[in-house]
């Protein structure tokens, strides 16, 4: 699977955009440099670090999780203003990793909308697999995925939990327990083989819809629905 990774981004980006035989008509000149534009989104796309692959990562260093300072982040990014928060001191609705795969999706919220409907709401997923898990340097969350059943092929959902102050303590627990499981955290997205069991609580957010050279996860995630910002557990 992981050596077809190159061949299935240039298939999914030549689809994405739209690249037909109308490139016959163009001048020579602009046909180069729609090729390099393409070459160029592919390598991106490629090595996005939120697409698991053959890339080893760098082990993530365990002071990060509490002492993060991220790199490509800005107050007009997508959002961000309501993307992480404390989760509320409420009991959670219980729900499980296949009803939030059910969920309507809905159109597409502004770039400054605040929370509405689900977003609103805690839930506790009691049991889910752990599928894959990094640390995105660039926002300094810990991006992982989490499926109903434990079988690799199984549809997942997006889990994140913020690199804010109260967040520190679950944080350096689950990367102490996956290391105790032999899992190191890096960062680049990687499939764990023999996938543990979570508890995840967190707060209903409606993602946006990503271009394919910048990748939300893998392609086995079918909902832009995510828990964010939540804490994750292992399970005994």
């Amino acid at each position: 699977m992981l050596h077809s990774r190159p061949i299935y981004c240039v298939l999914v980006l030549a689809a994405d955009l739209n690249v037909t035989l109308r490139y016959l008509r163009m001048t020579r000149s602009q046909f180069l440099r729609s090729l390099l534009v393409l070459a160029l989104l592919v390598c991106a796309a490629c090595n996005d670090p939120a697409r698991p692959g053959s890339r080893a990562g760098r082990a993530t260093n365990p002071a990060a999780l509490c002492a993060c300072k991220p790199t490509h982040i800005t107050k007009d990014d997508w959002r961000i203003e309501f993307k992480n928060g404390s989760l509320p001191r409420v009991e959670p609705v219980e729900a499980t990793t296949a009803e939030v795969l059910q969920w309507p999706e809905g159109a597409e919220p502004g770039r400054r909308s605040a929370r509405t409907g689900r977003e609103l709401t805690l839930y506790r997923i009691g049991k889910a697999y752990l599928q894959t898990v990094f640390f995105r340097s660039s926002d300094c969350d810990l991006h992982l995925e989490i499926s109903e059943q434990a079988g690799k092929n199984a549809p997942r959902m997006i889990v994140e939990t913020p690199g804010t102050a109260e967040y520190c303590s679950p944080r350096t627990t689950l990367f102490a327990d996956l290391r105790q499981a032999g899992i190191t955290i890096t960062d680049v997205n990687q499939e764990l083989s023999q996938p543990p069991r979570v508890e995840v609580v967190g707060v209903a957010f409606r993602d946006q819809a990503h271009p394919v050279w910048f990748a939300r996860g893998s392609d086995k995630v079918a909902t832009l629905w995510e828990l964010h910002p939540a804490i994750v557990k292992i399970l005994p």
